[in-house]
């Protein structure tokens, strides 16, 4: 029997992770997800997925981020209208995702058809996909449990497994006839905050692997929280801002579970601290709707009745009057607010506000793909463009790496390094070409596997 694997997405990239498997018996699709980054990414969006979705017989998803889901609605206003298998966790984050993307989607092109002689993108086309085409997708979404496998045509049985990434991520353990394949979505960091840490695997013939950080470290995880309470200290003495351009499912959390025991013990400079996104605050109630993600410690908050996502001095802001308000404050103030890598939302206009003031700061705590306003800024531009103009940049510009949900190199490797038997074959993807060729020359000294970087549209056949 030959298994066929054809990669799309995120390969030889980051973003619009989307993968096809082929088994002899059924055509499995595994994510699909938005491409990122600059106006050019636009049009990668709208060139499909390299072959008919019609004639896939489901869709499996490892987790909610946009550039892993976000083009599920195309998949449906292409035709597909089989099962897409995901974890609960995963179902309800994409709800929430896939709406905003619509509506965002729908605003802009709205806006572009009042202004069509805007320089700065591709001709007006209309919105991606709709609310409508959001709808229909979600009512193909089939949650599955975590460590449950189940059959699917004759010799395939598919089972979930915790990636450890985000509320509901999952790694994919597929046995095809007696063949092992493992697609390990974004994996994630031990000891992150709130979800538990991603599961071991025993075993693989064939892995398709992330190498997002396959080429650097993180800071020790052990000092983020302090590193974050001093930065927050020394801009507030300063008396400016601190601005955290943050993902709305994950990092947005994963900040407020760190600053919460600084807040209730007094540590924290007594300011106010907004979670300045809709997106966010939803995607909080959803976390709290799923403790069976949760890792111990996240357990013995909620058994002594502490909620470890809220403490004094945090404000929620939903409307858009209270979002402005924020920027009429003058005392000194945090904002968390999406998007993370700053190619839009409400983010941009909080560093309008603040991008020029020496006092103030701009603090990363995620990735920045290549070509986003937070990648520039993150890399020391001095000037940066948004809504159509050009501001200068004063702020200090700090990044806390150790906050990624990301596996690091290390981390990566000692996840390999559980492997009872190693893979045969090793395939990497989601990771810019840097990465990817670092973490496969350590693949191939620490286990001698080979290790492929395939190219987009690339197709393999597997015996």
């Amino acid at each position: 029997m030959v298994i066929r694997l054809q990669f799309g997405g995120a390969a030889g990239g980051v973003t619009g992770s989307h993968h096809l498997l082929d088994t002899g018996n059924a055509r499995l699709g595994v994510d699909a997800g938005l491409y990122q980054g600059s106006r050019e990414t636009e049009q990668m969006n709208r060139r499909g997925f390299g072959h008919d979705p019609r004639d896939m017989d489901a869709l499996l998803l490892t987790h909610a981020h946009i550039d892993h889901c976000g083009r599920v609605p195309l998949l449906a206003k292409m035709g597909f209208r089989k099962p897409v298998f995901c974890t609960g966790a995963t179902r309800d984050l994409a709800d929430l995702m896939l709406r905003d993307s619509a509506r965002l989607m729908e605003e802009e092109a709205e806006h572009d058809g009042r202004h069509p002689d805007r320089s700065d993108r591709p001709s007006f086309q209309g919105p991606l996909f709709s609310e409508n085409d959001v709808e229909a997708a979600l009512h193909l979404f089939r949650p599955v449990d975590y460590g449950s496998s189940f059959s699917f045509g004759a010799g395939l049985s598919i089972t979930f497994r915790d990636a450890g990434h985000i509320l509901g991520s999952a790694m994919l353990e597929l046995d095809i006839s007696g063949r092992k394949m493992v697609f390990s979505g974004d994996l994630g960091r031990p000891g992150s905050p709130l979800v538990r840490d991603h599961e071991l695997v025993g075993e693989a013939d064939w892995l398709v692997l992330e190498s997002t950080y396959g080429d650097r470290e993180h800071a020790d995880k052990r000092d983020r929280s302090q590193r974050l309470l001093s930065i927050v200290g020394e801009t507030v003495g300063r008396g400016g801002n601190v601005v955290i351009p943050a993902f709305t499912v994950g990092r947005t959390q994963d900040i407020l579970y760190e600053l919460n025991p600084y807040a209730e013990s007094g540590r924290l400079p007594r300011i106010a601290t907004f979670v300045d996104s809709p997106m966010a605050i939803s995607a909080g109630e959803i976390y709290r709707r799923h403790p069976e993600c949760f890792d111990d410690e996240t357990r013995a908050f909620l058994a002594r009745g502490d909620d470890p996502l809220s403490f004094p001095g945090l404000r929620l802001t939903r409307s858009r009057d209270e979002s402005k308000a924020i920027n009429s404050m003058r005392e000194p103030h945090i904002v968390i607010a999406g998007n993370g890598m700053c190619t839009g939302g409400r983010v941009q206009h909080h560093l309008v506000q603040n991008i020029g003031r020496e006092e103030s700061t701009i603090l990363f705590v995620g990735y920045q793909a290549e070509g986003t306003v937070g990648r520039k800024l993150r890399d020391g531009a001095k000037m940066v463009n948004m809504f159509g103009k050009s501001f200068d940049v004063r702020a200090r510009i700090e990044s806390l790496d150790a906050y990624s949900a990301h596996a690091d190199r290390s981390e990566i490797l000692d996840w390999l390094g559980g492997f009872k038997r190693s893979p045969q074959k090793i395939f990497l993807v989601h990771g810019e070409p840097p990465a990817s060729a670092s973490l496969a020359s350590a693949i191939m000294r620490q286990s001698g596997a080979e290790v492929i970087i395939p190219r987009p549209g690339e197709r393999f056949e597997l015996d």
